[in-house]
């Protein structure tokens, strides 16, 4: 799979492209002076199912979305030439980070560049320094990996100003480095390889080094059906416990079946050893290890529904994974919420919604939970008074429509290309 293309297939497939391109070009010359050389794309991604598993090298279900971060970039001039640098569109700072002196960051945008470099190195991946100009429609705390979406297109920033095809892999482990040593959050791979792969995909992690990749071809606008999230409320910001606390229990289970993570062993394994696993590990692990198992089973019957073009099979296989994760992985309130449980609320409005007007449709807890979103499925003549009746709970322009995109991560050169019209 390519991630260089020609500059007007690029513009084509991105979502506005002449006129972001233009805009972005326009803010680097004013800023640095000379014209940016490449120019990079990585979208924002949707969890289907698959919620909670790819830490322990399970199964997932995801899409790329048409939603996504653009940068232009050009090699790091003098004299600061290990320099990385990055305007972003919206933000008064630009974030920048000497190569020389690592320890100089003081924002997180400025830790995942650095962690994006190492990455690569790492994985000896050039990564040759950049400046670069950005401006990102992944809305932030939106459960839409806008920090995947920007991990994956500063991967693909060092690849073409190298004139190399990272490939999806390489960038979204990348990624997942900057997010595991530099910000230290114990995330799995999913976010990221669903950015840099796009489409729609079925992941299985069992080797989170060579992860086995079943690309399938589901548009729910076919069937009349528009793909939405939903703004509940709530901040992530104190949530890194919660979020910790999932694969910390699963692993819990998995050390004590003697095995470091849920995917080397089975169902049939816990349950032999139920007593003792509730005791070593406690109750709420053995509940989220059941959902691990339930979940892997989820993912292959999805796979095969969608083969099949089994609509209302998709639908009800995401409903059961929303049932789980309220259920068993106790991912929708915060510990000790009591006053705002909005993320269950909405998948109860959503439910009762759908219910009423015996109408087709699914919804789950979108990403990683206790705030933030969820995921809707709602029948297209249905969508104008659902977003009504859900943003009168949650606020104007809370529920946001989704599209999937077919590419992942995309780069095209701008040296010698002239003004792009609009």
């Amino acid at each position: 799979m390519k991630m260089i293309h020609s500059l007007s297939d690029f513009l084509n497939r991105v979502t506005d492209g002449p006129r972001r391109v233009t805009e972005l070009r326009r803010r680097y010359r004013q800023a640095y002076g000379d014209d940016p050389t490449v120019v990079v794309s990585a979208p924002g991604r949707t969890e289907i199912i698959g919620n909670h598993t790819d830490h322990n090298n399970g199964r997932v279900v995801a899409a790329a979305i048409t939603q996504d971060t653009l940068v232009v970039a050009g090699p790091s001039q003098t004299p600061r030439e290990s320099t990385l640098r990055l305007l972003s569109l919206g933000w008064d700072q630009e974030f920048s980070l000497d190569l020389a002196h690592p320890d100089r960051m003081s924002h997180d945008t400025e830790r995942l560049m650095l962690g994006v470099a190492e990455g690569l190195a790492q994985r000896d991946l050039p990564a040759p320094p950049y400046w670069g100009c950005m401006e990102s429609r992944v809305l932030p705390g939106s459960g839409l990996s806008s920090s995947a979406a920007l991990e994956v297109a500063l991967a693909g920033v060092h690849g073409a100003l190298a004139g190399v095809n990272i490939s999806p892999l390489e960038a979204a482990l990348a990624g997942k480095y900057a997010e595991n040593t530099h910000m230290n959050k114990p995330s799995g791979l999913m976010d990221q390889l669903a950015s840099a792969l796009g489409g729609m995909n079925a992941i299985d992690f069992i080797d989170p080094e060579a992860p086995r990749i079943h690309r399938m071809e589901v548009d729910f606008s076919r069937t009349n059906h528009t793909l939405v999230v939903v703004h509940t409320g709530g901040s992530h910001a104190d949530l890194t416990d919660d979020y910790a606390s999932i694969p910390r229990e699963m692993k819990a289970v998995a050390k004590a079946l003697e095995a470091e993570t849920l995917s080397e062993t089975s169902r049939k394994d816990l349950l032999a050893h139920l007593s003792s696993l509730r005791a070593q590990a406690g109750d709420r692990a053995v509940l989220r290890a059941l959902h691990f198992f339930a979940e892997q089973d989820r993912v292959s019957a999805f796979a095969d529904a969608a083969d099949s073009r089994k609509t209302t099979e998709l639908l009800r296989i995401i409903n059961e994974s929303g049932d789980s994760s309220t259920g068993l992985l106790q991912n929708i309130t915060a510990g000790g919420a009591w006053q705002d449980q909005s993320l269950g609320l909405g998948i109860a409005l959503t439910r009762s919604y759908l219910e009423q007007r015996q109408a087709t449709g699914a919804c789950r807890v979108h990403g990683g939970g206790f705030a933030g979103t969820m995921l809707a499925i709602i029948p297209d003549d249905l969508l104008p008074e659902y977003s009504h009746a859900l943003e009168r709970a949650f606020g104007e322009g809370a529920v946001v429509p989704l599209e999937i995109r077919p590419q992942g991560l995309m780069a095209a050169q701008l040296a010698g290309t002239e003004d792009i019209p609009e």
